[in-house]
């Protein structure tokens, strides 16, 4: 690749970011803002709301204004376009709390599907060290690009358990896959059994192309007759690491013959993923944002969908508020700065409960035990005296 070219590649996502975080900026507010009930729909300054209408502030000037020259909108109820400060004054402490308490299983829960996952292919991990490198994952997904960055330390870590490191590698990512396709089946299946082309048909487009993305996967995966009518493995064989890329290929197929494993991996991510989506709700409920339970579980996957996406800044700054406040404050029915601040709390929950994996690489945790190297070196004996 041309140097120019690679360059601009790797400016395009800082630059999506750094438009995404100037429409922040300009949408969303500290303080609160009124529309005014005029041919405009003025927006103004809010400083308070009196019995007898609404203290505004207008080029520099506070003036009181009767209830009347307020917009309105559905039920009545004053067009107010609440800023981060009263969002955040306003939440409800509780709420929050529950909000937080709920996600507590899901990495517990991501760690055995690790251990399922990795049963595949015949890789043994305990629980115990499935759970301590799942927290050192969600650790470093904040630190490193995407929202999928830890991926990476938790397939280097995982190498150090056993001698099947190809095939542990490619576990960790179809791992990442299993829980994308969950998201994807929450939202598209609650989407189809409530469809509302004025609610949900400008996230039709994503869903269509996640499901199609997945389709053509899925038959790479279960279609032998497909893999070599391309000729695929003898390709692979002639590529430089053809034999790393063999068992990669190996260990994707070895899903179809375990398929009630897989099942099980695909029922446990439908578990976490609605904790999640609970999560989720529970903190909408303590801003006081509106939309009912639906709404959460379309959209909120559709935005984790879309920060799994590599991006080079950490976490991919910007791009969950923006499309956050594209989702929940359309049509008016939540503030920007209520989108925003929801947008920031959900990252909040994931970030408390992925803290305690910044301990796993201080405290040498993520290492095999002497007993456990003891017994990968069984294991590898066993497996050259099998070969023979």
């Amino acid at each position: 690749m041309q140097p120019a070219l690679r360059i601009t590649f790797k400016l395009i996502p800082w630059l999506l970011c750094a438009a995404a975080v100037v429409f922040l900026v300009r949408a969303v507010k500290w303080h609160d803002h009124v529309h005014l009930n005029d041919a405009d729909g003025t927006l103004v300054r809010l400083v308070e709301e009196r019995d007898d209408g609404f203290l505004i502030e207008r080029d520099g000037r506070r003036q009181v204004v009767a209830p009347d020259a307020v917009r309105r909108v559905a039920g009545g109820l004053p067009d107010i376009n609440y800023g981060i400060a009263s969002v955040v004054r306003g939440a409800d402490l509780m709420d929050m709390v529950w909000a937080l308490l709920l996600f507590a299983p899901v990495p517990l829960l991501q760690s055995l599907r690790l251990v399922w996952m990795l049963g595949i292919q015949e890789v043994r991990l305990s629980l115990w060290q499935a759970i301590k490198l799942s927290f050192a994952g969600n650790f470093f997904n904040f630190a490193l690009p995407g929202t999928t960055g830890g991926d990476l330390i938790k397939a280097y870590y995982l190498t150090r358990f056993t001698h099947r490191k190809t095939e542990a590698v490619t576990t960790v990512f179809l791992d990442r896959v299993v829980g994308l396709l969950g998201l994807v089946l929450l939202a598209g299946i609650t989407m189809l059994s409530r469809w509302d082309t004025q609610a949900f048909g400008n996230v039709a487009g994503i869903m269509g192309l996640a499901c199609a993305g997945l389709a053509v996967a899925a038959l790479f995966i279960f279609s032998r007759r497909l893999r070599h009518a391309i000729r695929l493995p003898e390709l692979a064989a002639k590529l430089p690491a053809g034999e790393h890329l063999l068992r990669v290929g190996r260990a994707t197929v070895a899903m179809r013959k375990q398929k009630s494993l897989v099942a099980a991996s695909l029922g446990l991510t439908a578990v976490l993923q609605f904790l999640v989506m609970v999560s989720a709700f529970a903190m909408a409920r303590a801003l006081n944002m509106r939309g009912d339970f639906t709404l959460y579980l379309v959209y909120v996957p559709v935005v984790f969908l879309i920060a799994a996406v590599p991006i080079a800044p950490p976490q991919g700054v910007g791009i969950l508020e923006f499309f956050c406040v594209q989702f929940f404050a359309g049509g008016r029915l939540n503030s920007d700065s209520q989108a925003f601040v929801f947008a920031l709390a959900i990252r909040l929950i994931q970030l408390v409960w992925a803290l305690p994996g910044i301990l796993v690489p201080l405290l040498g945790a993520h290492l095999p035990t002497q007993g456990e190297l003891a017994s990968l070196e069984r294991a590898d004996g066993e497996a050259a005296t099998a070969t023979k």
